[in-house]
């Protein structure tokens, strides 16, 4: 899981209060004498009828008694998504320019999903905020969150906007989301021709972020780095840890304490799989990975779980009670070495790879995890 957690659907409308928390007092300037007559008072009016609407989700959710009540009460959560980013683009109303607009358009923007109302709430945080101080915070999540409308209000930022650093920043992010989106793990996947053009307008991005605005420096909440430096990992990551490409050796260790890479196994297919025993996704895998392993034994395939627990004997002792009967390698710790040199900032986190080594699949579980191995083995038996 995220090392923040996965989005479940008590919090899959969270990102309201990516702007405004429960509770929290208008911005200066406001007038809170009469909220109901103000954007800002109907702006955290309809927060309250959101946030009421979301508990009530949630209670549902956990009460639900199958898969498919679940999955049927996320799905009317994501409908309810668009409706409410309708309603928030009618709270602005006239007053589009206001300062208090702001943030229930970058909501409408998250909230629509890409539709309608996200792409009206991108164009009018084009034409009336881009000079607004809080837009710089939340551009990693306008670029990843906010689909194609956050795309092209990451463009326009990033041509237009009057401060340097913004337009920087909205260059990275968004090369970094074009990246994000040609690796997310949908069914169906992406057509490669579709994944390889992502990559290349990724890169077109984030080579132009390096370039033209390498020296300007991120605030803290994004790492308090250079966007060279910035840029540079994610291009580390285009051009090493994405489909298609050689995964390279991060150098750890077996259960013996003995150093072990993941090319040692090349002529067989891998899954590698970087967990923890304390992340509940990763758990849950186990009884599948468990039947393919037994259903796959005596085949040139290979399911090594990389432990990113920091201390090997917590990971040893879970193995004694919990029968996990493949190859187990241990990071060194909760950081550095592979969970480094891969990038890793979610668990679990997935490649498979072919026998000669390259990554073809990523982020996958289950009956696609399963499919994807046998399709790589069939490749293998073919002479491919």
């Amino acid at each position: 899981m995220k090392r923040t957690r996965w989005v479940g659907a008590g919090v899959v409308m969270a990102g309201w209060c990516l702007v405004v928390s429960a509770g929290q007092q208008p911005p200066a300037g406001s007038d809170t004498k009469t909220p109901e007559k103000t954007l800002m008072g109907r702006y955290l009016d309809l927060q309250k009828e959101f946030e009421a609407t979301n508990r009530q989700l949630l209670e549902r959710f956990q009460a639900a008694k199958t898969d498919a009540e679940r999955n049927a009460i996320r799905e009317e959560a994501l409908k309810l998504l668009p409706s409410f980013a309708e309603r928030l683009l009618q709270v602005v109303g006239t007053e589009v320019a206001s300062r208090d607009a702001f943030e229930p358009l970058v909501q409408a923007l998250l909230m629509g999903r890409g539709g309608p109302a996200s792409a009206k709430a991108a164009a009018l945080l084009a034409e009336h905020h881009t000079g607004d101080p809080r837009l710089l915070r939340l551009l990693p999540a306008l670029a990843s969150q906010g689909g194609e409308a956050g795309a092209q209000l990451m463009q326009l930022l990033a041509d237009k906007a009057a401060d340097r650093q913004v337009r920087g920043a909205a260059l990275l992010f968004h090369g970094a989301a074009l990246l994000e989106q040609a690796e997310a793990p949908i069914q169906p996947p992406l057509p490669p021709e579709k994944r390889q053009t992502l990559y290349q307008q990724a890169e077109k991005a984030l080579r132009a972020a390096a370039q033209d605005y390498g020296d300007v420096r991120l605030p803290a909440p994004m790492g308090e780095q250079t966007i060279a430096k910035a840029a540079e990992e994610q291009l580390f990551v285009l051009n090493h840890l994405t489909i298609g490409k050689v995964l390279p050796d991060a150098e750890v260790q077996d259960l013996q304490g003995k150093k072990v890479k993941v090319s040692d196994h090349r002529g067989k297919v891998v899954v590698l799989d970087i967990w923890a025993t304390w992340c509940g996704p990763c758990r849950a895998m186990i009884p599948h990975e468990r039947e393919m392993v037994e259903r796959l034994k005596g085949q040139p395939f290979v399911l090594i779980s990389l432990s990113a627990d920091a201390q090997k004997e917590t990971l040893t002792r879970f193995l004694e009670k919990e029968p996990m009967p493949w190859v187990h390698w241990w990071n060194g710790g909760d950081r550095g070495a592979a969970l480094e040199k891969y990038r890793v900032t979610f668990f679990p986190t997935i490649y498979v790879l072919d026998a000669k080594g390259v990554i073809r699949y990523k982020h996958v579980r289950g009956a696609e995890l399963e499919k994807a191995v046998e399709t790589l083995l069939q490749e293998l038996k073919d002479g491919r």
